[in-house]
C-alpha cells in the first residue's frame, strides 16, 4: 500500500499534468464565439457593425460592414456555439463582404491551428458557393461550402499556420455568398506542445498555475483522506 505522503505526491503530479494539458489546448483568441461586447439590438435582434468597429470584445471589423446576430432573430438562423454569431454580408446583397481580425501573442516558429465554423442557409439566403478567406502568420486559404443547405447549417474548417512574428493577426473575411455568410466559434491553439509565454507572463503563469494546483489538490486530498 502507498503511504499517505506518496499518494499525496502522486495526486499533485496528476494535477499538474491535467492543468498543463488544459493550458496547451486553451483558445488563444478572446471571445471566439462573439458572445460578449457592446451589443445593441437595432431591430431583428441584429446589430450592424461598420468597418473599424471594436464593439465585439477582442475583435476589429475589417474589409466592410457585417451583422452581429443574436438568438431569436427572424432569419431562421442559429449560432453554432452560444447565442450570437456573425453574418459577413450584413443587410446588402453580395460583395463587398465584411470580416474580423484579432491580434494574438505568438512564438516565432511555433505552429498553430486556426479553426472556425462557416454558416450557410443556401435554400433561403443564396449560394452555394459560400466562402470565407482566412489568413494568419505564414498561411492564407479560402474555405468553401459548395452544397445546398435547407436549414441553418454550420461546417467546420481548420488551417495550420506558423507564426512569423511575436504578434499574429488572425483574419476571416467573406469571399463568396449572397445574403448570408455565417462565422462562429473561432479558435487558435498551439500545436506540438504549449507555446512558451513571454518571461513576465511566464512568472505570472507559474504563480497562477501553482494556485490552481494547490487548490485542486486540496480538494482531492479531502476526498481521498
Amino acid at each position: 500500500m502507498f503511504s499517505t505522503k506518496v499518494t499525496g505526491k502522486i495526486i499533485f503530479a496528476h494535477c499538474v499534468l491535467v492543468l498543463l494539458a488544459a493550458n496547451a489546448n486553451a483558445n488563444l483568441l478572446t471571445n471566439g464565439s462573439f458572445e460578449t461586447g457592446a451589443f445593441v439590438n437595432q431591430g431583428n435582434v441584429t446589430m450592424v457593425l461598420n468597418l473599424g468597429s471594436t464593439a465585439i470584445t477582442g475583435w476589429t471589423v475589417v474589409a466592410d460592414q457585417l451583422a452581429w446576430i443574436d438568438a431569436g432573430n427572424p432569419w431562421g438562423l442559429s449560432a453554432q456555439d452560444g447565442t450570437r454569431f456573425l453574418d459577413l454580408t450584413a443587410y446588402p446583397t453580395g460583395a463587398p463582404f465584411g470580416g474580423i481580425s484579432q491580434n494574438i501573442a505568438t512564438i516565432v516558429g511555433q505552429e498553430y491551428e486556426l479553426s472556425f465554423y462557416l454558416g450557410t442557409y443556401t435554400q433561403r439566403w443564396g449560394g452555394p458557393p459560400v466562402s470565407v478567406s482566412a489568413s494568419a502568420g505564414s498561411a492564407s486559404q479560402t474555405f468553401t461550402v459548395s452544397t445546398t443547405s435547407t436549414t441553418s447549417t454550420w461546417s467546420p474548417f481548420t488551417m495550420n499556420f506558423t507564426a512569423t512574428a511575436p504578434t499574429t493577426a488572425v483574419t476571416l473575411i467573406g469571399s463568396a455568398g449572397y445574403q448570408y455568410i455565417g462565422v462562429d466559434n473561432v479558435s487558435v491553439v498551439g500545436l506540438g506542445g504549449s507555446p512558451v509565454p513571454e518571461p513576465g507572463s511566464y512568472a505570472l503563469g507559474l504563480s497562477g498555475l501553482g494556485f490552481l494546483v494547490a487548490a485542486g489538490c486540496r480538494k482531492l486530498r479531502r476526498k481521498l483522506f
